[in-house]
């Protein structure tokens, strides 16, 4: 841009070359420095941080790292977990580390195994191994991630599991080095691979080598055969993928055949001795599995641990945790499963699962995955959580959503007769037609024609839209459903379900529903405390309208009769059964509870 002054054309000056000639300015004082002086400037800021860091990591270490027994049980592992009111249910693992085996008395074939393995030079090296390092760095760089591999010693992985966090980052990695150095300065070789032996994790809850001998074989660390010694040391990079017993026989018998190989490389066996540990068929002990009061709620509390933290990080954290579950509602809610089952099964039915939620917090109460943890075909498969078509249970879905919309009202009036749509003629449960009916009456009396009628009316994708807005995952807009979907054809989970239903007790409020309250960690410091997530996914109106047709017993004892009647409370309840009555539900609820 140009300027007209004085007869002359000048450049006017942007803000922008100002500040760039400022800096010029500031920094001259730098572009005049020697090449020594300005490395020295920009190096000893790094150097001195790199000084630090290990020399604050040791400081902060030093009386765990210079006293065995403290080292050793900053290793506690184990989680328990303790309903709301601080009630333990369930334990994984131990609480505290247990008495160390001594050297001595482990197989010599697993400690070479360890060593050919993990960390040959494990003999010769001061905690940590340049090459190593080196060689991780290019694998790392090769690879696109440079957190890949980290070239760690028997003596750093030690430092990790005791001391430090399973975080992969340089700083976490570079604080390794530092307690590694510390620890080899503290302690023999044969001290530490003592306490590597007995504070690894080795899967299946099994922390240490006696514990790992014991749950894997039944048997002393003394009497592990090489065959035995090769398969424990193969699963120790990814316990839960690589063991033989829950995870994958393949890659465990993949992982022992590369300890094995290892071992031959280092002439710690010859080849014979390999063949014969790889044919060797291995006997693997009986697992003894402890089974709760909420053996499902307590999976899907491990479940939310191992997604957060990791699977092996949480086991090994010591973590208190305070879920939501209320141990007096669980036991009843046991009780009353058990004493209805040999109705369901009189009636051909195998298996019954329930659900508590608190319409409040979004918290759940109690839960049921199935009859019978321990059956063999279907006793660990959480029906809960389980997708299934909810049948006329997924009524009230849609028509709370109309309801809301004011596309009905309760004494809306709807046509109960014979339809033909395309070919379907969708009859009602008993058969019979009623002819104009109500919305009050057509719910309440769980009638097909009718509420096809009013999905018809309301629309399908609104109906779809009405069920993903109440966060039954399992609707998905993509799926072309039909007007089938008004008898509840889609399938959800009771989970979500009964959730939906707590909407609806919640004046259309509805919490994100949560198994977790507040996690400890072994030092009683608090990690986590829960944060009630809650959105209105229908109308205030919405809400009470259904709520108060669901709560009629008068409308609904025509059909039902005073079964779905709670005495003493107003109640809003409606049942739902499948196609050739695979699935009976029924989900009900007042304003503190819906189950």
């Amino acid at each position: 841009m140009k300027q007209l002054r004085k007869g002359k054309y000048t450049k006017s000056v942007s803000k922008t070359t100002q500040l760039k000639r400022t800096a010029k300015k500031r920094f001259a004082w730098f572009r005049d420095l020697s090449k020594k002086k300005k490395v020295a400037i920009i190096a000893l800021p790094i150097l001195a941080v790199l000084i630090l860091i290990p020399v604050g990591t040791y400081i902060y270490y030093a009386r765990d790292i210079a006293d065995q027994e403290r080292l050793m049980n900053r290793n506690n592992t184990g989680v328990v977990f303790t309903d709301r009111n601080g009630e333990a249910f369930y334990t994984i693992g131990k609480a505290k580390h247990g008495e160390m085996v001594p050297l001595s008395d482990i197989s010599d074939d697993l400690e070479k195994a360890l060593l050919a393995s993990e960390d040959k030079n494990f003999y010769e090296h001061s905690g940590f191994s340049i090459l190593n390092i080196a060689k991780a760095l290019m694998t790392n760089v090769s690879s696109g991630d440079l957190n890949a591999y980290g070239g760690s010693t028997l003596t750093q992985q030690l430092a990790k599991n005791t001391l430090l966090s399973n975080n992969k980052s340089f700083m976490r990695k570079y604080q390794e080095l530092a307690v590694a150095v510390a620890i080899e300065r503290n302690y023999s070789k044969d001290e530490i691979l003592t306490m590597y032996l007995n504070s690894v994790y080795y899967g299946e809850n099994a922390f240490g080598i006696g514990d790992a001998a014991q749950t894997y074989f039944g048997k002393k660390p003394s009497e592990l055969s090489l065959a035995e010694s090769s398969m424990l040391i193969g699963v120790l990079p990814a316990p839960s993928a690589y063991s033989p017993i829950s995870g994958s026989r393949e890659y465990a018998k993949e992982r022992q055949a590369t300890v094995l190989g290892r071992m031959v490389k280092n002439n710690y066996i010859n080849k014979d001795q390999q063949k014969a540990a790889s044919d060797q068929e291995l006997a693997y002990a009986e697992q003894e599995s402890e089974v709760s009061e909420a053996p499902h709620f307590a999976e899907m509390v491990t479940k939310q641990l191992a997604d957060t933290y990791g699977n092996e990080v949480s086991l090994r954290s010591g973590y208190q945790v305070k879920t939501t579950l209320d141990l007096k509602m669980q036991r009843s809610l046991n009780k009353n499963v058990q004493s209805n089952m040999a109705f369901i099964n009189g009636n051909n039915g195998a298996n019954a699962s329930a659900v508590a939620i608190d319409p409040k917090s979004g918290e759940v109460r109690a839960l049921v995955g199935s009859a019978d943890y321990s059956n063999e075909t279907w006793g660990m498969v959480n029906m809960a959580t389980t997708k299934r078509q909810p049948g006329s249970s997924f009524k009230p879905i849609y028509y709370a959503a109309a309801l809301s919309e004011g596309a009905i009202t309760p004494s809306t009036v709807l046509k109960d007769e014979a339809i033909n749509i395309g070919g379907w003629q969708p009859k009602n449960a008993d058969g019979k037609f009623r002819g104009d009916v109500t919305v009050r009456n057509a719910i309440n009396q769980s009638l097909n024609i009718p509420s096809i009628e009013v999905m018809e009316k309301f629309g399908v994708d609104k109906s779809v839209a009405a069920a993903k807005k109440m966060n039954i995952d399992s609707i998905n807009s993509d799926k072309n459903y039909g007007l089938s979907l008004a008898l509840g054809s889609a399938e959800a989970t009771l989970m979500d379900m009964t959730n939906a239903y707590a909407a609806f007790a919640n004046q259309g409020t509805q919490h994100k529903a949560t198994v977790v309250m507040s996690i400890n960690d072994k030092f009683d410091k608090q990690i986590y405390s829960a944060t009630q997530q809650n959105e209105q996914v229908i109308s205030k109106t919405g809400a009470f309208l259904i709520s108060d047709i669901l709560s009629d017993n008068k409308a609904r004892s025509t059909v039902f009769g005073s079964t779905l009647t709670v005495a003493g409370k107003t109640a809003a309840v409606k049942t739902g059964t499948t196609d050739e009555n695979r699935d009976a539900w029924t989900i009900g609820y007042t304003p503190s509870l819906a189950v």
